[in-house]
């Protein structure tokens, strides 16, 4: 892809409006096999994850950007962990379990006026990179290296079969707001231009499953 190509598909790129993140987006029965956000659904999903995340990452404080409902803030509550949530629904906090719902701040993923620089010892964001545009992915990607003061977790959707670096995808089969399903080189680039260095060891622990959908980076001293 040239890059007057990739100018204009992204400058064409409109973000999703919060309102669309609703309780029925959450919830709805428009969900491949009965995969909504209700805590003992995901409770099945996320397996190993939570029990992973404390054990393999040993967050002190954590931070879940683009929490939703924080059905994996309740999970890392439950293993222990001091963890907090941002969402830009306003379903999310109604959504969320009494023993989390206030722990989950109102704002957008790219927000550097919510939480302090180097606030938390990690931060997570699973499944949220596929729902912003790609303007909107390199501010968060900043904003996420900011707040943390060691490590990022994230996992999304990629470019099945990305043509250069620069080539991603618009759509997907699974969900009209997956909008951008980048080279996962291009966001780990993003990443190492933050100041960051990858963790392949720390990849794999996490990747259980053999997805290859987990990027781990580590906050250098200078950034």
């Amino acid at each position: 892809m040239t890059i007057t190509e990739f100018e204009r598909r992204i400058l064409e790129q409109k973000p999703t409006a919060s309102a669309h993140y609703d309780a029925e987006y959450f919830t709805g029965e428009w969900r491949d096999a009965g995969n909504n956000y209700s805590l003992d659904v995901r409770r099945e999903i996320e397996g190993r994850n939570p029990a992973l995340i404390k054990e393999v990452l040993q967050p002190v404080r954590a931070l879940d950007l683009g929490c939703g409902p924080g059905a994996l803030m309740h999970l890392l509550w439950e293993q222990g962990v001091d963890v907090e949530g941002i969402d830009f629904a306003e379903s999310s906090k109604r959504l969320a379990t009494p023993d989390v719902r206030d722990r989950i701040a109102i704002g957008s993923v790219t927000d550097t006026t919510l939480k302090g620089d180097n606030c938390v010892d990690l931060v997570i964001c699973r499944e949220v990179i596929e729902h912003l545009t790609v303007l909107e992915v390199k501010k968060a990607v900043a904003n996420m290296v900011r707040m943390t003061s060691r490590l990022v977790y994230i996992t999304t959707r990629y470019h099945p079969n990305p043509a250069d670096l620069l080539d991603f995808n618009q759509s997907d089969d699974l969900d009209p707001t997956h909008i951008t399903l980048l080279n996962k080189d291009l966001l780990r680039l993003m990443f190492i231009l933050e100041g960051c260095r990858s963790r392949p060891d720390l990849e794999a622990k996490m990747d259980w499953g053999n997805k290859g959908r987990v990027i781990i980076v580590e906050k250098l001293a200078s950034a």
